[in-house]
């Protein structure tokens, strides 16, 4: 079992260490940002909801939180056949194809085809239909993190460009480096009467998730300022919105969530947390146990990622450097894709066996 790490804070440690881990004791699952980071892990979050959820008795819905590909993948999970869309998702987010110029028309196109292919399957690409089954399933109440814009974010992407740098200059000193650029901004299933508060001194601005305003919020919550088109919604034309990883790249609960009596499942790529987008520049800025106490964290193991194809896990940055050889990069996401589902089978393994109380270890 070296090959996937199961960790937690201290709530749901002693927990687990007493009573072993059922989807019954799950009240909210979160993902995190990362792009081409969640391959490695895609066969994992498969398991964990074709399989896992699916034993679920507890009739109260669970809460999903993400940002960037960790809310479009909560998306497609919270779809009524969640094993066969996490599928097509992962194999159209291989699929993305960038022959030409990598821009702004490129980047959305592909990201358009992606969201297409994953919601509109089992529609004839009709998405309408899949995010009505996200707005009817009784199982799942999605959350879509987002950041809202202010200053320098709030305008043309050159103005955008300076704040950023500034910003970065900042976070060498502080985790509050993006105060009065960045709101946080969250979309959350009508139903759900859950309520945020502002822990981390970041506002939380809620507003609900509807048919209407599905398709934006969600491209809202992985768009890179910069590097992405800027958001725009028709009910708030006076503010851009971007990627919601640059609040919460890995969101911590210990932010903004309300507690719960439940634990947080929180699938993840990493064997740690970064709080900030820009916090993954610095190696030792990692998030503090403390904050982390009823998480239970499920990660692929250093060795597993070392002995991937390129000895890393995916990322971005591969679609460019495979531009001239995009095959070869197929190729090598579907290996990692593979490799992942082998960790999904562990977890599944160690839960029904029970052995996952002698695995688990503290965070």
């Amino acid at each position: 079992m070296a090959e996937l790490i199961i960790a937690a804070g201290k709530t749901a440690l002693a927990h687990i260490r007493k009573n072993g881990l059922s989807p019954d004791d799950i009240s909210t699952i979160f993902g995190a940002s990362g792009a081409a980071k969640w391959l490695a892990i895609a066969g994992l979050d498969h398991k964990v909801f074709a399989r896992f959820m699916t034993q679920r008795t507890n009739k109260t819905p669970v809460d999903l939180f993400g940002t960037s590909v960790g809310a479009f993948k909560l998306a497609g999970a919270a779809r009524q056949d969640a094993d066969t869309t996490l599928k097509v998702m992962a194999d159209a987010y291989i699929a993305q194809s960038y022959e030409g110029k990598i821009d702004f028309t490129s980047i959305d196109k592909q990201t358009d085809i992606v969201f297409e292919k994953f919601m509109g399957h089992g529609h004839a690409g009709d998405v309408s239909k899949g995010i009505d089954e996200i707005l009817v399933n009784e199982k799942y109440r999605l959350h879509i993190g987002t950041v809202r814009c202010h200053g320098g974010l709030n305008a043309p992407v050159w103005r955008q460009g300076i704040a950023l740098a500034r910003a970065g200059l900042l976070s060498t000193f502080t985790d509050r480096h993006l105060i009065g650029l960045t709101e946080r901004a969250v979309f959350s299933d009508p139903r759900s009467d859950i309520h945020f508060s502002a822990r981390d001194g970041f506002p939380v601005r809620q507003a609900a998730l509807t048919p209407q305003n599905f398709t934006k919020a969600l491209r809202a919550s992985g768009a890179i300022p910069v590097y992405m088109a800027p958001v725009h919604l028709e009910e708030d034309p006076a503010h851009i919105y971007h990627d919601g990883g640059m609040l919460d790249y890995h969101p911590v609960p210990h932010s903004f969530w309300p507690e719960t009596e439940g634990l947080v499942l929180y699938p993840h790529f990493y064997d740690h947390f970064k709080l900030r987008w820009f916090d993954k520049f610095y190696p030792w800025r990692k998030v503090a146990a403390d904050k982390l106490d009823n998480v239970v964290m499920l990660a692929p193991s250093r060795d597993w990622v070392k002995a991937l194809p390129d000895g890393k896990i995916p990322s971005r940055q591969d679609f460019p450097k495979y531009r001239k050889n995009e095959a070869e990069r197929f190729e090598k996401w579907h290996e990692v894709l593979r490799r992942s589902n082998a960790l999904g089978e562990m977890f599944i393994d160690a839960c029904e066996r029970g052995t996952i109380s002698d695995m688990v270890e503290p965070l």
